[in-house]
């Protein structure tokens, strides 16, 4: 399964299934950052990336439910910048 997500400051701020819907998301984001706070220092680029996921084996469903670690983090299987959001 591929999956897009864009990143701000490292954290992901929204998942998409294409390109486009993620720098949306982005765009929309930084409107609303910007809209809130009109002294706000320039923004940094977003990064998009391509997920990969696959379900985690037993193992790593355990860790998981153990919070040993994330669900996303668990189902990575691949992350390729694709894009980035800038001014």
């Amino acid at each position: 399964m591929d999956i897009r997500s864009c990143l701000a400051r490292d954290e992901p701020l929204a998942f998409a299934a294409s390109l486009e819907e993620c720098q949306r998301e982005a765009l929309y984001e930084r409107e609303e950052l910007r809209r809130n706070d009109p002294d706000l220092e320039p923004l940094g680029a977003m990064a998009i990336y391509r997920f990969t996921l696959a379900w985690p084996d037993s193992e790593g469903l355990l860790a998981v439910l153990n919070e040993k670690t994330s669900l996303l983090d668990a189902n990575v299987v691949d992350r390729k910048r694709v894009g980035v959001v800038a001014d």
